[in-house]
């Protein structure tokens, strides 16, 4: 049970044992009927409208049937079943399958980013990925072998039937290499600038 039924729940008992003890006060007083209540509320002669009186009755019902749900409801945590096990039941986590479709074929030459999310299905799953590719790669030929290596990972590997796998290219950038070349010799430059900075700094000295 979760704080906020908690919470519902200790304000509906407490609400009971207050009526409980009013009525246990009122047989014996006679203080009121509780038949009296009922007519000032449903009685259509008085000035309550029905249809108010019927709308908090079905906000009270809808409140309640919620926290019922709530109550029964247990997050469940995704997982594929792996078909090839004939012993028993062996499920793996949706999470887990898409980290190792993604460690996989990040690895792919070309391959800048890669975003995976799985579909579980009754007899498999789904794969969908969003990748952005190297710019001076064969792009229909480099999805081509993204989409061989995750299905191969998956129904190899973890031994879970793949329905289909979906590929989306969404963009196009610059390689990993030429960014790391580039950074080079930007790291380069800096240092014979600061190279050149020492030695005028010693000759200014020496003068």
């Amino acid at each position: 049970m979760n704080i906020f039924n908690k919470v519902i729940i200790v304000i509906i008992l407490i609400c009971i044992i207050c009526v409980s003890l009013i009525s246990i006060v009122n047989v014996f007083l006679e203080y009121f009927k509780w038949s009296d209540f009922a007519l000032k509320v449903f009685n259509p002669e008085n000035d309550v409208n029905p249809y108010i009186a019927a709308l908090a009755l079905l906000m009270i019902f809808s409140i309640s049937i919620f926290i019922i749900l709530l109550e029964f409801y247990r997050k469940r945590t995704r997982v594929a079943i792996i078909s090839s096990s004939k012993s028993g039941n062996a499920m793996v986590t949706l999470e887990t399958v898409a980290a190792q479709i993604k460690n996989a074929v990040i690895k792919i030459d070309g391959l800048e980013e890669i975003k995976v999310k799985i579909v579980p299905k009754a007899t498999g799953i789904i794969i969908n990925m969003n990748a952005k590719l190297n710019e001076d790669m064969d792009i229909p030929e480099k999805m081509h072998e993204i989409i061989n290596k995750a299905t191969s990972i998956v129904s190899d590997k973890l031994g879970i039937k793949v329905i289909k796998t979906n590929l989306t290219i969404t963009g196009l950038v610059a390689g990993r290499k030429e960014k790391e070349v580039k950074k080079k010799e930007e790291e380069g430059v800096e240092v014979v600038q600061e190279e050149a900075e020492g030695v005028s700094e010693i000759e200014d000295d020496d003068r």
